[in-house]
């Protein structure tokens, strides 16, 4: 059966502006606390993170055992990704080419791990207009097939998948237990899965506080060996 796209219609522009005006990332913002587990072949590991993102997309990450202890402090811009890995005494560096080739995600679209909107899409197509409460739109950023589908009541994402064009490899995100910061809301829960069921990590916010002055700042370990990521 062929699905016949229509296009995106005047009335879905007012519906992904208030998405677009509810992105996290729209502020600067501090995640104070959250709960990760990670699941991978049969093991499970649970970390405690917190994350700070400021503008223009800039991430810092501090991921630590259960027992407080840092196990790894990560910094994300545009083009470059850096890890301080405390444990082993390595410094990390990779790049955006690398994150798309090992984990499907590029630096442009971790935006969307937050249940944040991008408005970045081209061929973008209507699938479902708002059917049960539900929108569904279709489109492509750079060469990465995304899938939204939209909470029209709550004006964010319920999921979003991102894929290839084969759609043999991707990411499969889903959010839920909405939260409410001032005046924005945010996902308590993310599950995150790759599309070929390999490996999952449910991600629980606790909380997130907006700041628009502190200034973060990435200080490689002393003395720590470097690998270059390829």
């Amino acid at each position: 059966m062929v699905t016949i796209r229509e296009p995106v219609k005047e009335k879905d522009i007012a519906l992904t502006d208030r998405l677009l005006a509810s992105n996290l990332t729209a502020n600067d913002f501090d995640i104070v606390r959250a709960d990760i587990e990670i699941f991978n072949n049969g093991e499970t590991r649970r970390l405690i993170s917190t994350l700070k993102y400021r503008n223009p997309g800039n991430y810092l990450i501090s991921i630590k055992h259960r027992t407080g202890l840092e196990a790894a402090r990560i910094y994300i811009t545009k083009d470059t990704v850096l890890v301080n890995d405390r444990i082993y005494k390595t410094l990390y560096v990779g790049s955006n080419d690398y994150l798309l080739e090992k984990y499907g995600i590029e630096t442009a679209v971790i935006p969307l791990i937050f249940g944040d909107y991008l408005n970045s899409l081209t061929e973008a197509v209507t699938l479902k207009d708002c059917k049960n409460g539900i929108s569904e739109m279709q489109g492509y950023i750079n060469n990465r097939e995304i899938w939204y589908y939209m909470d029209c009541n709550r004006a964010k994402l319920s999921s979003v998948s991102v894929r290839d064009k084969a759609g043999t490899s991707g990411i499969e995100l889903n959010f839920s237990e909405f939260r409410r910061s001032g005046n924005l809301l945010y996902p308590g829960k993310i599950i995150f899965e790759d599309v070929r069921g390999r490996n999952k990590i449910i991600i629980n916010i606790e909380s997130v506080t907006y700041i628009d002055s502190e200034i973060i700042e990435f200080v490689p370990g002393r003395n720590y060996k470097k690998v270059i990521l390829k």
